[in-house]
């Protein structure tokens, strides 16, 4: 049996893109079991549009803080955080229930996810082990993930927006979905879009002039 094709992925919970690139995502590993190996990582765009000579943190704020300055205060992405990187701490199945029942509640209920008390109502129905969720909530130090997954896509990949997907160390794209790909297209496109970033190193960007 080949080894599987791995890939690592910066999301933002609160962006459209990165929520139909997950949604992709995960039917390729359906309909694929065992092809693909996806390392979920975080990446706060509150963060990265900041600007920079402010030395505002994200990971550094409280769970109630009113937003980045000057930002739509609906746009509060911390508590979502928070609770993926607690759930992520029960392994990557617990990551995966949270992750898509966050992006499904945004993105689907249109639910603002600004609180953790409405997040933690989302993710109870995840099969968690909620008192170790509460414990870890409670541990500001689960907010250390935060910071390396976002630093870490800033300095390797120039990251600067999601969803990034990084298909090597040397090779990462920055994708829009205007749609989630059909089923018969899903993974001819992921295959096409691996093929040519990481064996034509001579292609810097495409982007549609009237999309």
């Amino acid at each position: 049996m080949s080894s599987p094709t791995e890939i690592t992925v910066f999301i933002d919970v609160l962006c459209p893109f990165a929520y139909r690139a997950s949604q992709w995502l995960d039917r390729l590993q359906q309909q694929r079991p065992g092809a693909l190996a996806i390392h979920w990582r975080l990446f706060s765009l509150e963060q990265v549009n900041t600007p920079a000579d402010s030395d505002w943190q994200i990971w550094q704020q409280a769970a109630d803080y009113p937003g980045r300055p000057g930002s739509n205060p609906r746009y509060r992405a911390l508590p979502a955080f928070w609770a993926l990187a607690a759930a992520q701490r029960q392994g990557s199945a617990a990551f995966d229930a949270v992750r898509r029942a966050l992006f499904d509640a945004r993105h689907g209920d249109g639910l603002d996810l600004v609180d953790l008390a409405g997040i933690r109502a989302v993710v109870s129905g995840c099969s968690l082990d909620m008192a170790r969720y509460d414990a870890d909530i409670a541990d500001r130090a689960v907010l250390d993930q935060l910071r390396v997954d976002h630093e870490a896509a800033v300095a390797h990949y120039r990251a600067f927006g999601v969803p990034t997907i990084c298909f090597d160390d040397q090779h990462a794209i920055y994708l829009k979905l205007a749609l989630v790909p059909p089923d018969d297209d899903a993974w001819p496109f992921f295959e096409e879009l691996r093929r040519s970033i990481t064996g034509r190193p001579w292609l810097s960007e495409i982007k549609r002039p009237n999309a």
